[in-house]
């Protein structure tokens, strides 16, 4: 330390502390003097001394209770405290040992033992000082690694997204309009009794990161039929189910290889697979029906139904929101989980809001619902 060690006094008899300050300053110490427990604690979180003396026996509180409270506080704990008493039989000691005390001093002491104590615990304050740098230092390292991995998952996600997006320039802001309804719906379930625990702050967190990648499968459709302005043949629309499993598969390969988070990569290979599975059990590429359908792709399914309605695409302009609306309600009814459908329809003036907020450049403003 390039300081002056710094030493605080509890005593309550002024004499013991004037003898002992003086001795500690002639040893090159700074020394604190407090007369009873109370005020050695006030000073203690003050101060921050390199090592505490105390006395067992003072008014208001007595030094073993001072000791225990010391090193059961997470900021003072590695402050070495010495204990000296004229109560020096081995019940003191044991309560003082009990308590965290470092050392024992038992009076009268003679001063070259005093000497060799202080510098014991003088040594092993520099050492806990040592170590928690050490484990300050680790904890910033980790949050900076955390930090940069998170932003490198976050960036590989829209990197992977938008090799999907860049095949169908039409597409505009989806993936940030996708982000924020399925974000908006999960809230909104999480009222719901049953997903009161299920659907957590990281729930929609992994929800939020991971709905871009719904489509990424779109990689491997050709062009001709991506693009097709008309509607396409079965065997077209046979080719065109494909990106489910095609993204399905890329992504449960990367939660095997890559060193990103497992949970949100789980979470977008749901959703590729499942996001055109339909709740009665009409959809692809497995018939999943009900609750097999894992329930981030239920959610991200009538976020996606509705922003395709509301949005021009090759092969139609855009919809009106109520337009949209009447098609999910009445016509596509049964393909939506009943709880997802009660949350949108909840939740459609926010969904205008924040397709009004992404909208694309080519589509006109929604307007609002009365």
């Amino acid at each position: 330390m390039l300081h002056k060690p710094k030493i605080l006094i509890a005593d309550d008899v002024q004499a013991n502390r004037f003898i002992l300050a003086q001795m500690l300053m002639e040893m090159g110490y700074s020394v604190i003097q407090t007369k009873d427990g109370r005020e050695a604690l006030d000073q203690v979180m003050q101060e921050k001394p390199d090592i505490v003396i105390l006395d067992i026996a003072m008014p208001e509180m007595d030094g073993i209770e001072v000791c225990r409270i010391i090193k059961s506080n997470p900021l003072t704990k590695i402050i070495p405290v010495l204990i000296i008493t004229a109560h020096g039989d081995d019940e003191h000691h044991l309560k003082a040992l009990d308590a965290g005390a470092d050392d024992f001093l038992s009076k009268p002491y003679k001063v070259h033992f005093l000497k060799a104590r202080l510098k014991s615990l003088l040594a092993l304050k520099l050492m806990n000082d040592a170590s928690l740098g050490y484990q300050e230092s680790l904890k910033r390292m980790n949050v900076q690694l955390m930090e940069k991995l998170i932003s490198t998952q976050d960036i590989t996600i829209v990197a992977l997204a938008k090799l999907a997006e860049f095949r169908d320039p039409e597409t505009g802001e989806h993936l940030e309009r996708m982000r924020e309804y399925t974000k908006l719906i999960a809230h909104k379930l999480r009222e719901l009794p049953q997903y009161r625990y299920y659907i957590s702050d990281r729930y929609i967190e992994n929800l939020y990161k991971s709905s871009p990648l719904h489509d990424i499968g779109k990689v491997g459709i050709r062009d001709d039929v991506l693009l097709k302005p008309g509607k396409l043949t079965p065997d077209e629309f046979e080719m065109m189910k494909l990106h489910t499993t095609i993204g399905g598969d890329a992504l449960a390969s990367a939660t095997q290889f890559s060193g990103l988070d497992r949970s949100f990569l789980d979470m977008g290979k749901d959703i590729a697979y499942s996001h055109h599975e339909k709740w009665d059990g009409t959809g692809y590429p497995r018939g999943l029906k009900g609750e097999q359908i894992p329930l981030s792709a239920r959610i991200l399914a009538i976020a996606d139904v509705y922003d395709a309605l509301t949005s021009k695409r090759v092969y139609k302009e855009s919809f009106t929101h109520d337009h949209a609306r009447k098609i999910i309600v009445e016509e596509c009814k049964s393909h939506f989980d009943p709880e997802v459908l009660s949350a949108f329809l909840d939740l459609e003036q926010q969904f205008i809001d924040i397709r009004n907020r992404y909208q694309d450049s080519r589509n006109e403003i929604i307007i609002n619902i009365s």
